[in-house]
């Protein structure tokens, strides 16, 4: 075999690099080779792929048969020459960049058996239910695993497999849209124009039935004795967008507790909870297609009518009653809230005694200064009777305490976490969220990177659109070489534009001056980038200081040598296995802060 990993994989894009590495580490150096050609050269024939890699097309097309199943390509069989193409699917390199997280998360919030499951779906691709059920043989084992896929099909962690998954959207929406443009007739009155957008509003609605298709309960489950559980023959995989909701609804809580409080927080993640499952898809299957939605404006539109629409259908709605009932136990949300009753507790015990007695409601109380109460605390008091004081001091899970969390989660800082629908009935507004998270942790990165003079002259530019030095200088409060040198940080760090204007008709060099810009999304893609980057030459660094301690990490995993290290190696191998293990886990600590980035600006 004669193939090797080109180096041009590493320079080609951040996430050629990434791709690859994962490919190598989990899939090892032929699913590498073959994921950086597609990613290298689009989409290719096995014959093709064997001719780039040098690799023989018996290996390609095995190391292709496990790609396509663990999801790390996509097929394409064209229909005049026969002939099967490949595409790269990120879908399953993110299973594996994931996995750990996602078998983790499965743990804490189902158990040990449910993350079995898991993880043997992620390792295969996919999983027929009736193949699983096979291996186990105790028939009370076999009920407890069938309501296990149950309940993790019901919570779409598992999603049916179906032929459009090993296909691109691209190819499947053109097929479409041919198919019925053909069908379509041309007419003297009809324009061109007309035609083709008639065909690609009729080819959304096939496309949209395709994608929906299947899921019906007669060909998902069976009934048996009044029993219900999943169709045997049914084919399970991974539902990827299912996890990514979970991402976005960490990072939405994450953020609401750096901004209004740890309590608040709290009760906002159980609210996220209660909607994250029929939540908008991180990335609609419309969105893929390139040219199907150019225009930026068409896009926002097209994302907020997909909200407003699960909005109307109270799919991403909940109340205050269904908020109550998901708090856990040991939450305890009494005298979080300062309100009138718990400005001054002694003062309101007081009252509770004095409205005992039902002959002098408002009987004014001397105070321990002896002065009275005051006109207006007695008309807060009246307004709040004893049994509502008793209840924000008794109940963990007060109503009342409740709503105020959820006031301040809507109007308690310059993010709307909430958007109360109707009284008590609250709905999460992810599309302008995912501007607040994404905005308020670049800020937060420039900052502590770069500076606070650097983040403020940014914040400047921002408000202004487009400044000089002279105009960020008086703005920000600072001398203009400082400004000078902090806007060359900023550019250095490419999240600022320079754009040269001459004064002069002959464009001299002396009358020429320099205005400066900051678009959002370029600093964004150049931050992901450099991100994905910094993930990728982690992991090699943690392979290569391997590599270069092979024989040693070897000898370590002999059976004659586990468990008894300390017996069998040298003083100065124990010491550098030590220093090994140390690296590794702070590479693997760098590791995850860099993707718990990362996937705030991939949402």
């Amino acid at each position: 075999m004669e193939g090797v990993i080109p180096e041009s994989y590493k320079t080609q894009s951040p996430k050629s690099y990434l791709y690859t590495t994962i490919a190598k580490n989990h899939l090892g150096e032929v699913a590498a080779i073959v994921i950086s050609c597609l990613i290298s050269h689009g989409r290719l024939t096995s014959r093709e792929i064997g001719h780039k890699t040098k690799l023989p097309i018996k290996v390609v097309k095995s190391a292709l048969v496990s790609l396509v199943q663990l999801q790390c390509v996509y097929y394409w069989k064209d229909d005049n020459s026969s002939q099967s193409h490949y595409n790269f699917n990120e879908n399953g390199i993110l299973n594996f960049l994931h996995s750990g997280e996602i078998i983790n998360h499965i743990k804490t919030i189902y158990g040990d058996d449910y993350a079995e499951i898991i993880q043997n779906v992620l390792v295969n691709g996919h999983i027929k239910i009736s193949d699983y059920m096979k291996n186990i043989e105790d028939e009370q084992t076999k009920l407890d695993t069938e309501t296990i896929f149950l309940r993790l099909f019901t919570d779409k962690w598992l999603a049916r497999l179906q032929l459009f998954d090993f296909h691109p959207f691209a190819d499947i929406w053109n097929n479409i849209f041919q198919d019925i443009l053909k069908k379509t007739p041309r007419s003297a009155t009809t324009s061109e124009i007309k035609r083709v957008t008639e065909a690609k509003e009729k080819t959304k609605v096939a496309f949209t039935n395709l994608l929906e298709g299947g899921q019906t309960a007669k060909e998902l489950y069976i009934t048996t004795d009044g029993y219900k559980r999943l169709n045997p023959n049914l084919i399970v995989r991974f539902n990827l967008s299912r996890f990514k909701k979970h991402i976005r609804s960490e990072a939405l809580a994450n953020l609401a507790k750096s901004r209004v409080g740890v309590l608040s927080a709290k009760i906002y993640e159980i609210a996220l909870g209660l909607v994250e499952q029929e939540s908008p898809d991180i990335k609609h299957p419309f969105l893929q297609i390139s040219g199907l939605i150019n225009d930026p404006d068409e896009e926002k539109f097209f994302i907020n009518s997909i909200e407003n629409k699960l909005v109307e259908d109270k799919k991403i709605v909940f109340t205050v009653r269904e908020l109550q009932r998901s708090l856990p136990a040991d939450l305890d949300l009494r005298n979080s809230i300062l309100t009138h009753n718990f400005l001054k507790p002694n003062l309101s015990k007081k009252r509770v005694a004095t409205n005992e007695s039902p002959e002098s409601p408002n009987k004014k109380i001397k105070l321990e200064n002896g002065d009275d109460d005051d006109d207006d605390l007695i008309a807060i008091f009246n307004a709040k009777n004893s049994e509502t004081i008793e209840d924000d001091n008794s109940d963990f899970h007060s109503i009342s305490l409740i709503q105020h969390h959820l006031k301040l989660l809507s109007n308690g800082s310059s993010i709307q976490f909430l958007i109360e629908t109707t009284p008590g009935t609250f709905t999460i507004p992810y599309t302008a969220l995912i501007k607040s998270l994404q905005q308020y942790n670049f800020e937060t990165l420039i900052k502590t990177t770069l500076g606070v003079n650097s983040f403020r002259v940014l914040r400047c530019l921002k408000s202004q659109k487009i400044g000089d030095e002279k105009s960020l200088a008086n703005a920000v409060l600072l001398k203009e070489k400082t400004v000078r040198n902090e806007v060359y940080k900023l550019f250095k760090a490419n999240l600022v534009e320079i754009q040269e204007v001459p004064r002069s008709a002959d464009r001299a060099a002396s009358k020429t001056f320099f205005l400066f810009r900051h678009k959002e999304i370029v600093s964004y893609n150049f931050l992901n980038n450099a991100l994905i980057f910094s993930m990728a030459e982690i992991l090699t660094n943690i392979q290569n200081f391997k590599e270069d301690h092979k024989i040693l990490l070897e000898k370590c995993e002999r059976e004659d040598v586990k468990g008894h290290e300390d017996e069998l190696l040298l003083e100065s191998e124990l010491k550098t296995l030590k220093n090994l293990q140390t690296r590794e886990i702070q590479n693997i600590g760098r590791f995850y802060r860099i993707k718990s980035l990362f996937e705030i600006y991939s949402l």
